[in-house]
């Protein structure tokens, strides 16, 4: 490790998703300690100040056109991180409902996994991807609601694995990334054994339901503005997506190493300039994730 720098920071862009971004604070910070997460709000939030109060917490201007978002929002983290690379020997760069975890059995931290498996720069990966645990709610699977004084994973542990979300997102380098954050220019990626990125976008029906709702009336507003953020967009269609998952699915038991799915996606394909994509990994099936990870999130 580099001396002169810190070990780790997070980063993140929101715009409102208040839940999110209380999960997001009070997780980061216990990990990395508050005054080294770095929370874009977009569109000057002041509940965004309210929540992350002693984050390092930006503005960014909100275009209701929201044109090209994607690829300006990305490139923006990006740049951002690549700073920050001056100061921190890694930063974690991810959407707000993307949260990075550690097997507890591996380590108890974020930061004592680093400093256990990637302490050498001569060796250490600099392009790390999380394999990507998707929570998928049943109700009927798992009832109980999800309460302030309750984790997440107390309450949801069904999971289906998700290349496309097992985002280069945990760099240790200037970094430019591509549109969604799937890729960047650090080259290959590495998948560590023990290290996981949840995603939350369908961990709750309810919660779902109503993100849904909002961000389909987002991109029906800028359609209306002329953007090519549409009816076509895919926040038009999280809850179809959400129904053909669950209509699909096979639920199995506890399994978190998936390694025939982990040996697909490893054949990575160099879809740009030292851009790489994981291997196709497809599946119908479900699993859970094991009840030890019950209160790390």
């Amino acid at each position: 490790m580099d001396q002169t720098k810190s070990l780790l920071a997070v980063s993140t862009m929101v715009y409102q998703d208040y839940f999110f971004l209380e999960r997001w604070y009070a997780y980061y910070a216990a990990q990395v300690g508050a005054e080294n997460l770095y929370v874009f709000s977009h569109g000057n939030d002041p509940e965004h100040r309210r929540i992350a109060k002693n984050a390092n917490v930006m503005n960014l201007p909100r275009d209701e056109r929201m044109h090209k978002f994607d690829r300006r929002r990305w490139r923006a983290l990006g740049s951002y991180a690549t700073g920050l690379s001056d100061f921190y020997n890694w930063i974690i760069v991810s959407d707000v409902d993307e949260i990075v975890i550690v097997d507890p059995q591996a380590a108890s931290s974020i930061p004592k996994y680093i400093l256990q498996n990637y302490s050498n720069p001569q060796t250490a990966p600099k392009n790390i991807s999380p394999l990507c645990l998707e929570l998928i709610h049943i109700p009927e699977e798992e009832p109980l609601p999800i309460e302030d004084e309750q984790t997440i994973l107390s309450r949801r542990r069904i999971f289906r694995p998700n290349q496309n979300y097992s985002k280069p997102c945990l760099v240790g380098g200037p970094v430019v990334f591509g549109p969604g954050g799937h890729r960047n220019t650090l080259g290959r990626r590495h998948m560590p054994e023990d290290m996981y990125t949840l995603h939350l976008k369908f961990f709750d029906y309810g919660k779902m339901s109503a993100v849904a709702e909002k961000r389909k009336q987002t991109v029906i507003n800028a359609g209306k503005l002329g953007s090519s953020y549409n009816e076509t967009h895919g926040w038009h269609k999280t809850l179809d997506y959400y129904r053909d998952i669950v209509a699909a699915a096979k639920l199995g038991n506890e399994n978190i190493r998936l390694p025939r799915f982990r040996a697909k996606m490893q054949k990575q394909v160099e879809k740009y300039s030292n851009q790489f994509v994981w291997g196709t990994a497809r599946t119908n099936r479900l699993f859970r994730i094991p009840e030890r990870f019950s209160d790390v999130f």
